[in-house]
């Protein structure tokens, strides 16, 4: 794995780890609200996808990736920013895998370039407006509460909800790297796209499936519309929403499986 930092035109920085491997098909993945990259460390070591390449980037705003100050932080944009970076890298076409927010951005990206995407695996990707909890809570407070004092609060009871649990406590560190016009923005935009027809559009996407993590059955009014969609759902036993963080074996054991499975 390389950890590298580009920039990109238009006033982009980029964060990014990744191993490309030469003849192999890659794997790029994105990650959730106030997350960064660091989410999916546990993936360059998995022996399900040793024999892909993997890109996972920042997204701007969060981690080590910045862009302009005008930048909007939809999910189109950053959707952009990520093919851009593909280009960069030299990955012309590729599986996507994202989680949470992410899975907006990834469903941007296809509807930008369907063609670059060989399939699209959406772990607990935001579907209807209950999937955003704590976008949810940062978008219902107007961004001059938040940034003078909402996100010191939310920061404090990440971290508090971080000493019994080892999964809160890397978000609220990564929370806490993040810009915060990044994670204000970010929430309203997720909040807004969360209204639409989601679970049409990721059935309209070929070789797409969906992952939830087994504690979080029957929690979620996506659950029976992704069934009713005939969208492949498959589930992470043990795992609740920070699958990739909390059963790392399990879920790129059943990311591999998936991979592996598809048409050649």
């Amino acid at each position: 794995m390389r950890t590298t930092t580009f920039g990109l035109p238009g006033g982009f920085t980029v964060a990014c780890d990744h191993r490309l491997v030469e003849g192999a098909d890659t794997v790029a993945l994105v990650h959730g609200f106030g997350s960064a990259k660091e989410h999916f460390r546990q993936a360059f070591a998995a022996a399900p996808l040793a024999g892909y390449g993997l890109v996972a980037m920042d997204l701007v705003g969060f981690g080590g990736s910045r862009g302009p100050d005008d930048f909007d932080y939809s999910m189109k944009a950053q959707a952009e920013v990520l093919l851009r970076a593909l280009d960069h890298l030299e990955v012309e076409r590729c599986h996507i895998v994202a989680h949470s927010m992410g899975g907006l951005v990834a469903m941007e990206a296809v509807a930008i370039e369907p063609a670059r995407f060989l399939s699209f695996v959406d772990l607990e990707g935001n579907l209807t407006p209950e999937d955003c909890f704590f976008s949810g809570k940062v978008a219902a407070q107007p961004f001059e509460r938040f940034a003078e004092g909402g996100r010191r609060g939310f920061q404090a009871s990440l971290s508090r909800a971080g000493r019994d649990d080892p999964g809160m406590r890397e978000y609220a560190g990564t929370f806490a790297r993040a810009a915060t016009d990044a994670l204000h923005r970010s929430a309203v935009h997720t909040v807004a796209d969360s209204t639409g027809p989601l679970v049409d559009r990721l059935a309209s996407i070929a070789n797409a499936c969906y992952v939830y993590g087994a504690k979080n059955r029957g929690l979620f009014p996506g659950e029976k519309l992704l069934a009713d969609a005939g969208v492949p759902v498959f589930w992470v036993a043990g795992a609740g929403h920070a699958m990739a963080f909390e059963t790392p074996d399990a879920l790129y054991r059943l990311i591999g499986d998936f991979l592996g499975g598809l048409p050649g």
